[in-house]
């Protein structure tokens, strides 16, 4: 009658183990043109921002830009620029010279569209 207590406890042990470890962090961007990236932020750690947020500054970037929080189907809250921007499916916020659209708002994740001229 042991073994399989033994066998339930160690089970539920791993599963424990294993969940916070589906939550982590994940970042993703593609820039199809000099312009135009699409990005997914999982998680709140932060992440280079794949272009500067100024478009005098080239296509190398130094700026950096995090997840703060996000509910599914409700607000996200984005810091970017140094400033903390919140955003609903669908809406925009500027960011010096760069606009990023909120395409979808998850569960602490968040699919976005930037722009810039």
């Amino acid at each position: 009658m042991r073994r399989p207590v033994r066998a339930l406890v160690s089970a539920a042990a791993l599963t424990a183990l294993a969940v916070p470890l589906g939550a982590c962090d994940r970042w993703s961007s593609k820039c199809d043109t000099d312009n135009t990236c699409k990005i997914l932020i999982q998680g709140d750690q932060f992440h280079d921002f794949p272009r500067p947020y100024d478009k005098d500054h080239g296509l190398k970037s130094a700026d950096r830009i995090r997840l703060v929080s996000a509910t599914q189907g409700g607000e996200a809250l984005i810091q970017a620029g140094g400033v903390e921007n919140t955003c609903t499916q669908g809406s925009s916020f500027q960011v010096v010279d760069t606009t990023i659209t909120c395409d979808v708002v998850g569960d602490d994740k968040v699919e976005l569209t930037t722009t810039r001229p």
